[in-house]
């Protein structure tokens, strides 16, 4: 059975004097480090003191000095830190109490790993120079073997990063902070996976579970989300049942936290897909779980956004030409990826194109679910180079500006509503999609 490179720290360099001597403030000191996640740190400590107080941390290369508080508690304290430079000396004492006339530990040292030379492949930070708002991030990742997730910050600095054996379909940044993951094991050709693994962003694992196992007996594909319940809600591959066609189906499975099936949909249990006449799978290839905790689904195949009922399984809408919302036909949209409804409340998407019509947009509409009647609000042509017939990703920013993954181009890009370009971020190889996280290291 093949191990999955998750959680896997190795104990850094490091030096403490009396490290063990429970008459110091700071005692037992252990720092973790690897080349899968090099710009993080665990920190594992007894504190021998009933006080709180500020960790000081000191680059070698740089000289330039962090602090990082924590609080009174029980003795064994963790503390993860972020932001870290690959290959580095760091420095560091704890001080117990104020930070002007507290109880000075003793210094100890840790040198990160170094970032695998199939990160630095596939995203040449030199050339990606950008300038954004301060405390934007954005995630992205690679989906070749070995695979990676990537978040940079504003200025398209590198920051954190987490590095995979296997194949990696799809992450999810969640609500609670954390990476939920698609990993694909037998590196099949499209969006396949047999894993699925939430991850925090110190490297804990949170959740796994493989294909097989307890109510996890299809496989998912494109897209996964956490529900309100903090269950997974995954889209699955249907095998053809008699009747429909001889061709397979597309689902929604939500697993609990235990990995059991809760609740299962699949496009065959509904009258309107089966009118849709199918020449091939659906191929639901993204899913959102809306402000009233229905499901958002978009269907490749059918060129149709629907809404789907997360209890009785029922479509509340369908969205695109021959779809049951009143809509304008220049709204129409082709083959689209990574419908959501976005911070104004409307129904958002990357609408790719075809070779009939070889232009990417960006799309958003306003829509009157009880009326069924869509009004446009976002029509936006991305520059003509910047066309991708397959995958890609389109979401609001916070300053009204556009992000979208012009994946075959290997580009994720930000806009103004006219669609002029203001920067972009260059990869090596197609990008599934990009995603603007604000900054998952607050609070932390």
């Amino acid at each position: 059975m093949k191990n999955i490179l998750i959680g896997c720290l190795l104990i850094a360099c490091f030096s403490c004097k009396k490290n063990n001597d429970a008459s110091e403030p700071v005692s037992e000191v252990r720092v973790f480090n690897d080349s899968t996640s090099a710009l993080a740190a665990r920190i594992e400590y007894r504190v021998n003191r009933s006080t709180g107080g500020t960790l000081v941390y000191i680059d070698q290369k740089t000289g330039e000095e962090k602090r990082q508080a924590f609080d009174s508690g029980l003795p064994y304290r963790k503390m993860n830190l972020y932001g870290l430079n690959e290959a580095t000396l760091y420095k560091c004492y704890f001080i117990l109490g104020n930070d002007n006339n507290g109880e000075r530990s003793d210094e100890f040292s840790f040198t990160t790993a170094s970032i695998p030379a199939a990160v630095k492949k596939f995203y040449r930070q030199e050339d990606n120079v950008i300038n954004d708002a301060p405390g934007a991030h954005f995630m992205f990742t690679s989906r070749v073997s070995p695979s990676s997730i990537l978040i940079v910050n504003h200025t398209g600095k590198l920051v954190w990063y987490k590095a995979f054996r296997d194949m990696l379909k799809v992450v999810r940044f969640t609500q609670w902070n954390t990476m939920l993951c698609l990993i694909d094991e037998h590196n099949t050709q499209y969006g396949d996976g047999n894993v699925i693994l939430e991850l925090s962003l110190s490297g804990d694992t949170l959740f796994h579970l493989r294909h097989g196992s307890r109510g996890f007996t299809k496989t998912v594909h494109h897209d996964l989300q956490l529900n309100q319940r903090g269950n997974i809600v995954a889209v699955t591959n249907v095998p053809p049942v008699s009747g429909g066609g001889g061709l397979p189906g597309d689902g929604l499975l939500e697993l609990d936290r235990q990995g059991n099936k809760v609740w299962e949909w699949t496009t065959f249990d509904s009258p309107d897909a089966a009118e849709m006449k199918a020449t091939n799978q659906p191929w639901i290839n993204s899913l959102a779980i809306d402000k009233d905790l229905n499901y958002i689904i978009s269907l490749r195949t059918f060129s149709q956004v629907w809404k789907v009922n997360a209890q009785s399984g029922a479509i509340m809408w369908k969205l695109g030409n021959g779809g049951n919302v009143q809509m304008d036909a220049a709204g129409y949209f082709q083959f689209q990826h990574y419908a959501h409804r976005n911070d104004d409340g409307d129904i958002m998407l990357f609408d790719n194109g075809s070779g009939a019509r070889p232009q990417s947009r960006l799309l958003s509409f306003s829509i009157d679910e009880k009326e069924k009647k869509a009004v446009s609000r976002l029509q936006v042509n991305l520059p003509a180079q910047l066309y991708s017939p397959i995958m890609g990703s389109a979401m609001q920013l916070p300053g009204k500006q556009l992000l979208a993954a012009s994946s075959t181009n290997s580009k994720i890009v930000k806009t103004d509503l006219a669609g002029n370009l203001l920067w972009t971020l260059n990869v090596a190889e197609p990008v599934y999609r990009g995603e603007y996280i604000g900054n998952p290291f607050t609070n932390l």
